[in-house]
């Protein structure tokens, strides 16, 4: 296996990176898997062809606007406003992972580094802080995804069953 050729932090930091980009991956699979079953209870935009290539983000904002709008209340909304409102924030918690930059942490050799955005119109512009993705960072955020993990898991649970 070849591996690349820059400075790396110790496996057990890269492997929580991609700790965190498998699992938003894996939940977002989660809602669009199951969109088939659902479709005689979801709305139109809801769909596998509609809804794959999209972002995670895009795919949360989507949910949670066919769940607030026209769905019908029962288990499959709450499932699809669950699952809207976990890929909206899982996208940020992957987002701050994947756009931050190598540095050296003085504490931790090193480690990602995010400086922050804010949104202007139709653009980001940063916003000059800055915050390290650490040990700390890492084990917080794998921790809210799993909470968000068991909100999806439980609103699924209560769906009909496969037809």
């Amino acid at each position: 296996m070849e591996h690349s050729r820059v400075a790396l932090p110790e496996p057990e930091y890269l492997a929580r990176i991609g700790e965190i980009v498998y699992t938003v991956s894996s939940m977002e699979w989660t809602l669009l898997d199951d969109l088939h079953r659902l479709a005689a209870y979801l709305p139109a935009p809801l769909t596998l062809k509609e809804l794959e290539p999209q972002t995670t983000g895009a795919i949360g904002a989507c949910a949670s606007k066919a769940a607030a709008m026209g769905m019908a209340p029962g288990p499959v909304r709450e499932f699809i406003a669950v699952c809207g409102t976990a890929l909206t924030e899982a996208a940020k918690i992957r987002n701050d992972v994947l756009h931050a930059r190598p540095a050296t942490h003085p504490e931790q050799d090193q480690r990602l580094s995010r400086t922050c955005t804010r949104r202007e119109g139709r653009k980001f512009v940063l916003d000059g802080t800055q915050f390290w993705i650490t040990d700390e960072c890492l084990d917080d955020q794998v921790h809210r995804l799993n909470e968000l993990l068991d909100d999806v898991n439980h609103a699924r649970a209560a769906l009909p069953l496969r037809q």
